[in-house]
């Protein structure tokens, strides 16, 4: 049974500047482009005027529902998506002094002109009065932006800290703080302290209290509307303290939850580095937001500053189709100015969305369609509230708060290793199961499910990891290492890492940089007597070597003793060799499955009721064979593949041999920036 991909358009319509030529290209482009829903903007960007009263949003509407009702005659359905909730930044707006409400104040005491406080009860009740207005017209999705959180609100970084949420941490905390004590005591090195705990609390409840709100003025006047959510970085919604589950629950009421994922690339950018940011804000927000299948995502494709000399056609395409690897419902489609300019016919989008249709219908019908929950590979884990564990080392600045538990999902899924990420909610024990950590992930576990953890699977460590394991005196009994010492990067003791005894591409003892692009060495020395398989060894400029860099200890547990660097992260970690030695260990020790050399090609695996594999080229080379490893009992000699041509759906028998180690070929030349999925044909 075919599915339909919904196409959703923002779009700008200036009721100040609407007429039938403009409303005359819409429509056709609707039709040309296969659009399924149009979401309007209200009072969007250039020509927002802060916020806005009745009166003002109701010329918005207005308009908005005289075109709605002749898309309607068209097949295609109204939503709405104003375009500010506490409003994204100040640009020289104030608000009216009719509305009344107060305004953000951030950590330094820095104080918004436009941007609310969304502590406010003035405001509370405003918002909520606005999407009221908002359902009157009965919109199909009715959106709540993604400037609906507390940071990242220019000029500001992170709110709020003013005199009402000042008095709000003191009541909790039985204290009289000043603004600067009690940030210093929210950043202050080493463990997290109590005021940590209450700003995070605080904005939790805050949100989710606010989101109530407006969904119940929403059901009152349209209950069949469904409330959608744009979210940005998972790792900055961290530092909020957002409770993903329970803002969706208060948010969707009776409705499946619906959220706008963001797609890291506004601009064009280098495949390569949008295929690292897509796992970890893409594939990450789609793995904290969802409850099921039932889950509707639709991820935001912007190009902006818009038209083709942002993004190419070709890149637009490619982002749009690599959102199968999410099991996306469909695409948000912000492709056009946000002005009043409407529908430029020039970019050639119509033809674009068309050609794109019939796969995306295809890949999204219930027998093709990627099922979050039978995801195999490499699980990486993530915790939506590590920032109330985590350890700061200097208390300066709220980036410290930042987790850094995505570093193993970004490289291994650039590197084409099959994984995904999995929330850990602390009540699931996991067995025999291949496990990513990376950051202080850790912190969020007590002992014994850090021991549990560890004993029973196959997992990759980073050198955080390592450190916490030192901070709980695990370190000997799990690892056996007797300590553990850090040498921070470009100081003059390590420079380059070798794996000696090796041969990775053709190379014998090859060599990788611990000079550039990376976080800093750990340094381990382990305990005499200990199962350790020394990868690879550390080496400074004269050739010395320095003790083990990556190791294998009780042949289970990789150790990659780093942690991340501020600026690069694991830069230094994408790299051909590196990649060898990882897939030599995936392997000899787990089922997991991995493109073979397809630089630069995802692959997402499903191993319930059959098997999946969706394999994404995330560069513009050509690929002249699929060539994949996956465990002896996947190894399937024909299989289906599903793959776009031109406008129309190759879907087709294939056939794929296998060698004696294990990898299968298959004569199909994968494209540049092209998304397929083979099904195993039993």
């Amino acid at each position: 049974m075919t599915a339909n991909f919904k196409y959703s358009l923002r779009f700008t319509l200036d009721p100040e500047n609407w007429d039938d030529i403009k409303e005359s290209k819409l429509l056709d482009f609707c039709q040309k482009g296969r659009i399924d829903d149009v979401a309007f903007f209200i009072n969007p960007e250039e020509l927002n005027q802060s916020h806005l009263t009745a009166e003002q949003t109701q010329v918005w509407l207005d308009t908005i529902q005289t075109v709605g009702l002749k898309l309607k005659q068209l097949g295609i359905t109204t939503s709405l998506n104003p375009w500010t909730t506490l409003m994204h930044s100040d640009r020289g707006r104030t608000i009216n002094p009719k509305l009344g409400f107060d305004t953000m104040v951030d950590y330094q005491g820095k104080k918004a002109e436009s941007i609310a406080c969304p502590g406010d009860p003035k405001w509370q009740s405003y918002i909520a009065d606005c999407y009221r207005q908002f359902a009157s017209i009965q919109p199909s999705f009715l959106w709540l932006e993604d400037d609906f959180r507390h940071y990242n609100h220019t000029p500001l970084k992170l709110g709020c800290f003013c005199d009402r949420h000042m008095q709000i941490y003191n009541q909790k905390l039985h204290e009289n703080l000043s603004r600067t004590d009690f940030i210093e005591k929210v950043l202050q090195p080493g463990k997290p302290t109590k005021a940590r705990l209450v700003y995070l609390e605080t904005a939790q409840q805050e949100m989710i209290t606010v989101a109530r709100k407006i969904a119940d003025a929403v059901t009152a006047f349209s209950p069949h509307t469904k409330m959608g959510l744009m979210s940005s970085f998972p790792n900055w919604h961290a530092l909020e303290g957002r409770d993903w589950n329970g803002l969706f629950d208060a948010l969707s009421g009776n409705h499946p939850r619906v959220n706008r994922p963001h797609l890291p690339a506004y601009n064009e950018v280098s495949p390569l580095k949008y295929s690292r940011d897509f796992e970890a804000f893409t594939r990450t927000t789609a793995e904290f937001v969802s409850n099921g299948p039932q889950t509707e995502f639709y991820p935001e494709l912007e190009n902006y500053m818009y038209s083709p000399f942002a993004k190419s056609n070709l890149f637009t395409q490619f982002q749009l189709e690599s959102t199968a690897l999410i099991g996306a419902s469909g695409i948000f489609l912000n492709l056009f100015d946000m002005m009043g300019n409407g529908i430029d016919e020039t970019y050639h989008y119509a033809r674009l969305l068309a050609d794109s249709k019939t796969w995306l219908n295809h890949i999204s019908s219930s027998e093709t369609k990627l099922n979050r929950e039978n995801l195999s590979g490499v699980m990486v884990l993530v915790d939506q509230n590590s920032a109330q564990t985590m350890h700061t080392n200097f208390g300066k600045d709220p980036e410290e708060l930042l987790p850094t538990e995505t570093n193993w999902l970004s490289l291994l899924g650039s590197l084409g290793i099959a994984s995904f990420p999995k929330k850990d909610d602390h009540k699931t024990q996991y067995h025999q199961q291949t496990i990513a950590v990376s950051g202080q992930f850790l912190r969020n576990l007590n002992n014994a499910q850090i021991r549990q953890l560890i004993t029973d699977n196959t997992v990759f460590l980073d050198g955080e990891s390592v450190q916490v394991l030192l901070d709980r005196n695990l370190n000997k009994e799990l690892l056996g290492v007797s300590n553990g010492d850090w040498h921070k990067a470009r100081t003059g003791y390590q420079s380059f890492e070798q794996a000696d005894g090796q041969t990775i591409d053709g190379i014998e003892n090859p060599r990788m940089t611990m000079l550039q692009h990376m976080g800093d060495y750990l340094q381990l020395t382990y305990a005499k007597g200990a199962n350790v398989e020394t990868i690879s060894n550390a080496y400074n400029e004269y050739h010395k070597c320095l003790g083990p860099m990556m190791t294998v200890i009780n042949e289970h547990i990789f150790v990659l003793p780093i942690n991340t660097d501020s600026k690069y992260g694991w830069e230094s970690q994408y790299y051909s060799i590196k990649e060898g030695l990882f897939k030599q260990y995936l392997e000899k020790h787990t089922p997991v499955g991995f493109a073979v050399e397809m630089p630069g090609v995802k692959l997402v695996t499903e191993q319930k009721n059959g098997f999946k594999a969706y394999f994404s080229n995330f560069t513009i080379d050509e690929q002249p064979k699929i060539k994949f490893h996956v465990a002896e009992q996947y190894q399937f000699t024909h299989w289906i593949l599903h793959a776009k041509s031109g406008s129309d759906l190759k879907d087709v028998s294939v056939h794929c041999s296998w060698d004696a180690d294990g990898i299968g070929t298959i004569d199909y030349s994968l494209k540049g920036l092209e998304t397929i999925l083979l099904t195993a044909e039993v």
